[in-house]
């Protein structure tokens, strides 16, 4: 029987040598063999040549071993250690041999049938065998492209792309003190009084580009007019951002927006539904996990629990010793 906790404390053991130097000491407990002091690991270097399956690569306790052999050893890891074990071969090879030796040792004295371990081990099997069937009905969860279509047509605004156009004034906390550019820092107060004031000049026809250039503070977009890009609902934005944006309509400028580094003035310059292909694969994602929260609702809904008893259930001491006389 090979238990899976045995991989997860080697990749344990392998991650931690491949950790920053001077690492916090290890603690040993008594009766367990330490484990070998190893230095950085070193860089991979790649073969010069293909390497057939029959050479032999490695030798471990005087057995030599093939290619096709550490494959096959390497291949009991999990995906994400994969490239670990090649950078430093050696010790991956160790510690998978030790583990091994260790586990078949103890399933010889029958330790996988005594508490604790038996208990552990049931545990960690339920634990990885659920992990298994969620990710199973996570990944087969179907996504009609008719219900795809329909929750395109039936939800344009959720669709929206803005593309924008921005000036932004930051404010200090501290306006006293100098900013980066040697100026006085304007206030919060300020900074929002001399946005709004900008809005009332941009709404009575003034030049939203020619004032971006003339005040906004984000000087890569002022340089363009105070051109901002695209924002979506998925656009990595903070969702007060989003949503301004989003609430405008086509040629609309937002009120001030405040953020922890100043405020916003926005505004839409055009506004389009983004193709049905473009945001598919998302809303493929938002159908599957959907299905998948009402999957998992009905579950925990059937395994509701009622308490009959509460007292049973109370918070018990541990027995105790009687002092032998």
């Amino acid at each position: 029987m090979k238990s899976s906790l045995v991989f997860v404390l080697f990749c344990a053991s392998l991650l931690a040598q491949t950790a920053p130097q001077n690492p916090p000491a290890q603690t040993v407990t008594p009766g367990t063999p330490a484990p070998p002091v190893v230095s950085a690991p070193p860089q991979a270097v790649p073969p010069s040549a293909p390497i057939s399956p029959d050479t032999v690569v490695a030798e471990v306790a005087g057995k030599k071993y093939t290619a096709a052999e550490v494959d096959q050893i390497f291949a009991l890891l999990p995906p994400q250690y994969q490239q670990s074990v090649h950078l430093q071969p050696a010790r991956a090879l160790q510690q998978i041999f030790l583990f091994q030796h260790l586990a078949e040792e103890a399933e010889k004295a029958n330790l996988d049938k005594q508490a604790p371990w038996k208990t552990d081990l049931s545990f960690q099997r339920m634990t990885i065998l659920y992990q298994a069937e969620i990710n199973e009905v996570k990944n087969h969860t179907p996504a009609p492209e008719a219900d795809q279509e329909k929750l395109y047509k039936d939800n344009p605004d959720r669709f929206k792309q803005a593309k924008v156009r921005v000036i932004h004034l930051s404010f200090s906390s501290t306006p006293d003190k100098p900013g980066p550019d040697g100026k006085k820092m304007l206030s919060e107060a300020e900074a929002k009084a001399k946005l709004e004031d900008l809005r009332k000049q941009i709404l009575a026809g003034a030049d939203f580009g020619k004032l971006a250039r003339e005040n906004s503070d984000d000087k890569t977009s002022a340089a363009k007019d105070g051109e901002f890009g695209s924002i979506s609902r998925n656009s990595p934005y903070p969702e007060p951002v989003k949503a301004a944006v989003l609430g405008l309509k086509e040629g609309d400028i937002s009120e001030p927006v405040k953020q922890a580094n100043g405020f916003y003035l926005i505004k839409a310059d055009s506004i389009v539904i983004q193709p049905f292909a473009e945001v598919r694969p998302q809303i493929i994602e938002e159908l599957k996990q959907t299905r998948f929260m009402e999957w998992m609702k009905e579950l925990q809904e059937r395994f509701t629990v009622k308490v009959e008893n509460p007292a049973y259930f109370a918070p018990r001491r541990p027995p105790q010793l009687q002092t032998v006389r």
